[in-house]
């Protein structure tokens, strides 16, 4: 029988970093099948078996989601195991396969909050941007999306297709469009005699750029990250120079 549930945390909140993931080699039990026709850990899973109707139960599902965050984040997704996951969340494995197949299901799932997060943030940090000068524009753009993925360190190989599920890498596409679609949102509005052939291509070259760097910046030192996030500051804020100095109209009153 499940634990109960400890408070549910903010998912756009920074995770606390608690204690190492402890590794488990055993087997999925077999008291608690998954689903028909699935291993448990290795089968194509599709997101929530069923939606919650309690807060209940939304809380051991979000419990479950930031566990599986963790685990994914500090041993991988290959290494994971829906009883580590269900052992960390301080839940039974019954209780995971009552919302969630396998290991793929609670991916997506994840997968899915991540875009749901990082959706509001260009939000927030779009409209915001309005008001601001041309280079502190990209700074709060750049900085943004680079806290988001150091507080949410699975979220880069979820969200970049590292897995097989072709749902994920879905998922990581759906993001990109809604990043380019911000900047040029942006754009539109500081630079309205742009064509909008012209502000649709820079965002593309902004969004890519910027996105694929801050995928690289996870795998470096955090000293050099910071230096790295600097330098990508630079690099679009040159670009934009170089385009015609599409961020540096003055700013909305």
């Amino acid at each position: 029988m499940a634990k109960a549930p400890k408070e549910a945390k903010d998912p756009i909140e920074p995770k606390r970093r608690g204690a190492s993931v402890r590794r488990e080699a055993q087997p999925v039990s077999p008291s608690s099948p998954p689903s028909p026709g699935s291993s448990g850990s290795s089968s194509t899973g599709s997101g929530l078996r069923r939606r919650p109707r309690q807060v209940r139960s939304q809380e051991r599902i979000n419990r479950i989601l930031d566990t599986a965050e963790q685990v994914f984040a500090e041993i991988g997704f290959e290494s994971a195991t829906t009883n580590l996951i269900a052992s960390q969340a301080e839940t039974s494995i019954g209780s995971l396969y009552e919302f969630f197949p396998n290991k793929e299901a609670i991916a997506h799932a994840l997968a899915e909050r991540y875009i749901e997060q990082i959706d509001d943030l260009y939000a927030n940090l779009f409209g915001m941007a309005l008001s601001l000068e041309g280079n502190q524009v990209v700074e709060r753009i750049v900085e943004g999306l680079d806290r988001f993925y150091r507080e949410h360190p699975a979220a880069v190989p979820l969200l970049n297709g590292n897995l097989t599920s072709p749902h994920l890498a879905a998922a990581g596409a759906s993001l990109q469009l809604a990043l380019e679609r911000r900047i040029e949102e942006i754009i539109a509005i500081r630079r309205p005699d742009f064509p909008q052939a012209k502000s649709h291509l820079i965002s593309i070259v902004i969004g890519t750029a910027s996105r694929s760097l801050l995928v690289r910046a996870d795998q470096v030192p955090l000293s050099q990250r910071r230096a790295l996030v600097r330098e990508i500051d630079h690099l679009v804020t040159g670009y934009l120079r170089l385009v015609g100095e599409a961020f540096d109209a003055p700013p909305i009153k």
